[in-house]
């Protein structure tokens, strides 16, 4: 198992909740060790992840 570390950029809905940001990684399949919001603008949330990758 490998930990790749990512930015990803999702869309901002103006409620950045734990069970949104969550759920748009799992759409992209991708299963964080863990993640932070790094920017915000008016449309793109930019997350940094710790994907587990088998």
């Amino acid at each position: 198992m490998q930990v790749i570390s990512e930015l990803i950029e999702i869309p901002n809905n103006n409620t950045p909740t734990t069970e949104y940001i969550e759920s748009e990684l799992t759409k992209r399949n991708i299963n964080p060790l863990r993640w932070a919001v790094v920017h915000v603008s008016d449309k793109i949330y930019t997350v940094s992840v710790a994907n587990l990758k088998e």
